[in-house]
């Protein structure tokens, strides 16, 4: 079945994310977060644009919006208040160091979010 078929909306959120770079002080190199290049930011939004037409041509009703360095919190509390009933999360492939340090923001949306949780693995890349 399809969006369209009952009637449903599309909300499309992108959370551009804060960017890792590490500080180099020896083997205790912390890793810090900085904002996201503009050239990052844009990049993003324009994919985020070709998916909202693409499903609009569909026959979706579908809106988008793109939040720079948003914290779960913010991103939980945007979904409730758009009264979503199902929110949907990406994944990414980083290794058990990265976890430890930075977290996942999706298990974070799984612990607070107010609706189910749908967690969509990046797709494989071929060789």
């Amino acid at each position: 079945m399809h969006a369209h078929t009952y009637g449903a909306r599309l909300i499309l959120v992108h959370v551009v994310p804060a960017e890792p770079a590490v500080v180099e002080f020896g083997i205790a190199s912390p890793t810090l977060l900085q904002p996201p290049s503009e050239k990052r930011v844009k990049k993003d939004y324009g994919q985020l644009l070709q998916l909202q037409d693409s499903l609009a041509e569909s026959g979706v009703q579908v809106s988008a919006q793109q939040l720079e360095q948003a914290d779960v919190g913010k991103v939980v509390d945007l979904c409730h208040g758009l009264e979503a009933d199902l929110i949907v999360v990406g994944t990414h492939h980083h290794g058990a160091l990265y976890q430890f340090f930075i977290g996942t923001y999706t298990a974070d949306v799984l612990k607070k979010a107010h609706c189910p949780v749908l967690v969509v693995p990046p797709a494989e890349k071929t060789a």
